[in-house]
């Protein structure tokens, strides 16, 4: 109940009758020596004597515990949460001997607060300051229970690393969702949905495999969190045959805040410095955490395909994965929990790439290619007609950059990288040993079997190669590979040379890549190497991950694809395009 108070009837009818004002909740009223005149409102006379009685607070709402008032405080309005903390009262004028402040009620889920003892007299005090606002309340533990029923927690039949969570939203809530946690991780939580009555689904992301999880459904209504008792589930083991990956170094106040990571890997045979030892096993993508534990896995054995390109998408909440260089090829769009999925066949070359309004782009048969979002292909440029009959036309990558709507291929063979208009097909750049491409600075740098060119957020031009003096067919060995950030000079048409890390042990036969994180640092890895590092520009190494084969050479591992950073796992899985 709200009790509201007429001002001006109500401060003539009590000064008759008592010399107390009614001052408002809130902290004591300080001694005013010989007071300002006094106003209707309850301000002190001009004597110093009381005003006309103060006004009383508003009745404030239940939420985090309040304190007792003293010296005409508000009463206390503890609760077992409850909606967000009321505000104070309206600053009543201390009056000598101001009454104690208004019972406020309780909250939902709280019980209601008594009123403070009455204050003492302050000769003309100012009135008490307003309260702040609380913070949202949490409803006893088991609350939530009378909100659902029938509960569920089972594993994903196809994902053994996601739970799903069923149950019967039996009285309306305006809003749900799941709360979990594991032994060693903070609280986690899915994504709010509405809460109306009648069957629901959610899952559990970002759990490692064979974990024992705690999971409670929270309903929240009139801004109070009702939480279930607790439900638990354990993570099924993850696939005979997925390559496990090995944690050696991880530096948390130095590496990029993102939770996860992003990638696929090959169970190469590994161990010889050939390709005979890849492009032989089941290709896998895969989201690990920063403890190098897996939380969620895709494979698709009968396809034959490889994949290394896999995306987020640019528009909606969902993956990209490429299935190219052998067997059935194509693309699969999906949601985490496969609750959207989408199979196209294509005939993909090596690489792919998507943009914000939903287009696919690819390389086929020498040609840059574009699907539209309804389905409709085109051919956006042709090496074959660029370049000439020729020229080794195989390319390894296909990056978008959306700042000016242009799309870098690499031609590892002839040492090239060209910048392609999206909309029109005209070459915007090349880059490396094609006759006409932008020099170097300093002169010493070329690109020597590079891969995946691309630009990043601030307009640099970032490239894995091989160092100059170690070209395609080089032996093996230690810092022979570089990850380099260019300026890109468009005026003096020059690649100035910004960052580069050269210190890492490990050699990519083929494949590599190194990106711009937000941060500052940089995300590379060896391809073949089957290592991933996390860099900062003063090159130290802050995440450190390796694909190991245990036997042969160490500069032949589990072939490693593009990889990426994330920290929202629900943004991966909130269904199809937009």
């Amino acid at each position: 109940m709200t009790i509201q108070f007429r001002p001006r009837l109500l401060a003539v009818a009590l000064g008759a009758l008592l010399p107390l004002g009614c001052g408002a909740g809130g902290s004591p009223g300080t001694p005013g020596g010989g007071g300002s005149g006094g106003s209707t409102m309850g301000t002190a006379g001009t004597t110093g004597t009381a005003g006309t009685t103060g006004t009383g607070g508003t009745t404030g709402t239940g939420g985090t515990t309040g304190t007792g008032g003293t010296t005409g405080s508000g009463g206390s309005t503890t609760g077992n949460g409850g909606a967000a903390a009321g505000a104070g009262g309206a600053t009543g004028a201390a009056g000598r001997g101001g009454g104690g402040g208004t019972t406020g009620a309780a909250g939902r889920g709280g019980t209601t607060g008594t009123a403070g003892t009455t204050g003492t007299a302050g000769r003309g005090g100012s009135g008490g300051s307003t309260g702040t606002a609380g913070s949202t309340g949490a409803a006893g533990a088991g609350a939530g229970d009378a909100y659902v029923s029938g509960v569920t927690v089972t594993v994903h039949p196809q994902t053994a690393t996601i739970l799903n969570v069923n149950w019967t939203q039996a009285m309306a809530a305006e809003q749900t969702w799941l709360e979990f946690s594991f032994t060693g991780s903070t609280v986690m939580k899915s994504r709010a949905k509405a809460g109306a009555t009648g069957a629901h689904r959610d899952v559990v992301l970002g759990v490692p495999a064979s974990t024992a999880v705690t999971v409670r459904i929270v309903s929240r209504q009139g801004g109070v969190e009702y939480k279930t008792r607790d439900y638990t589930g354990t993570t099924g083991a993850l696939p005979t045959g997925m390559p496990r990956p090995t944690l050696l170094a991880y530096n948390a106040a130095l590496a990029s805040p993102d939770r996860y990571m992003f990638g696929s890997v090959e169970d190469s045979s590994g161990g010889c410095t050939t390709r005979n030892c890849f492009f032989d096993g089941q290709f896998w993508v895969y989201i690990m955490d920063r403890q190098a534990r897996i939380v969620w896995y895709y494979a698709d054995a009968s396809s034959n395909a490889a994949t290394g390109f896999q995306r987020i998408a640019r528009d909606g909440e969902y993956i990209w994965i490429d299935k190219t260089r052998m067997g059935t090829r194509g693309v699969v769009k999906m949601t985490l929990d496969r609750q959207y999925m989408q199979t196209i066949a294509l005939p993909i070359g090596d690489a792919i790439d998507v943009t914000t309004d939903g287009a696919l782009l690819y390389d086929s048969n020498n040609e840059l290619r574009e699907m539209n979002k309804a389905g409709t292909s085109r051919t956006i440029w042709s090496c074959r007609t660029a370049f000439g009959a020729s020229y080794n036309c195989y390319t390894n990558t296909v990056n978008w950059n959306p700042a000016d709507d242009t799309v870098l291929m690499s031609f590892p063979e002839p040492n090239t990288v060209v910048q392609i208009n999206r909309q029109t097909g005209a070459i915007v750049a090349t880059y490396g040993d094609r006759a006409g491409s932008y020099a170097f600075s300093p002169s010493t740098w070329s690109l020597e079997w590079q891969h995946f060119p691309n630009i990043s957020a601030t307009g640099t031009l970032m490239v894995s190669s091989h160092l100059p003096m170690f070209p395609e067919g080089s032996a093996a060995g230690p810092m022979q590979h570089a990850f380099i950030e260019f300026d890109i000079d468009r005026t003096g048409m020059r690649l100035v040379e910004r960052w580069s890390y050269s210190l890492g042990t490990e050699w990519p036969l083929s494949r590599g890549m190194v990106i711009k994180l937000p941060n500052g640092n940089y995300l590379g890895n060896y391809g073949t190497g089957g290592a991933i590092r996390e860099i900062t520009p003063d090159k130290q190494t802050v995440f450190h991950i390796k694909f190991d084969v245990a036997t042969g050479s160490d500069y032949a591992n589990k072939m490693v694809g593009h990889n990426v950073l994330i920290d929202d796992l629900y943004a991966l899985n909130g269904g199809g395009p937009q």
